[in-house]
């Protein structure tokens, strides 16, 4: 019976908290903006594979894939570092640089150059947003509004929330069809939370672990924390 009347304390103390690699290969590109003058060296960068990484140089003239053709004063230093993308290492330099480690130092007499950074591996990609559980409380309680907003969950999927209540009494309740996402698989609830716990008016702390789960098993969890003041 104690039980019992503990969840369904729990029950109402929520809902009255919440109610109502194969990557295209292209060639280098100079974005559009090459331009040279007599004596000039033309540094033609490239990375292989393409989507492997990139090539920066310092100072900043060269940013391949997305400018990798630029003209450089004869006998200029220019310092070419190669960064991977997720997935790829960093091999070689052909060219220019070959048999230099990372960054290459570069300076050259000739009328045109060519550098290409070698990487290895398979593209990884990044992994998809999940869903997430935003809680809030503004202002003190009784009068408090509490809001719940879920993102990220499965289009028009049923939500059970799995309630830890750990302050002013502790327990556990499930609330199956606590809410439905929309087209976008977001949801959201506002409330107030009452402080009438233990048959009276509570002061102190209201703490709560919620967890949200859809109807396809995708989940996400947060804290509510409020404060039930005298008078509020």
């Amino acid at each position: 019976m104690r039980r019992t009347l503990r969840a369904a304390v729990l029950g109402t103390a929520l809902l009255l908290a919440l109610p109502a690699s194969g990557l295209a290969r292209i060639p280098p590109e100079d974005d559009g903006s090459t331009y040279t003058w007599p004596g000039a060296t033309t540094l033609t960068v490239d990375v292989s594979p393409w989507g492997g990484g990139y090539v920066r140089s310092t100072p900043y003239l060269i940013d391949c894939p997305l400018a990798c053709i630029r003209p450089v004063d004869r006998g200029r230093a220019l310092t070419l570092t190669a960064y991977p993308t997720p997935g790829f290492t960093f091999e070689s330099w052909t060219g220019a640089c070959e048999g230099q480690p990372n960054p290459c130092i570069l300076t050259s007499s000739a009328s045109a150059v060519g550098v290409t950074a070698v990487f290895s591996g398979f593209y990884v990609p990044p992994p998809a947003p999940g869903p997430s559980l935003a809680l809030s409380v503004s202002g003190n309680c009784p009068g408090c509004i509490a809001t719940a907003i879920g993102t990220g969950f499965h289009p028009n999927s049923s939500i059970t929330l799995h309630v830890e209540l750990s302050s002013p009494i502790t327990g556990s309740v499930d609330l199956p069809g606590f809410a439905t996402t929309d087209t976008g698989g977001t949801w959201s609830y506002v409330g107030t939370i009452p402080c009438d716990f233990g048959g009276g008016p509570y002061v102190g702390d209201f703490i709560e672990d919620l967890v949200a789960t859809d109807a396809e098993g995708a989940s996400a969890s947060g804290r509510l924390v409020a404060h039930c003041v005298a008078d509020a």
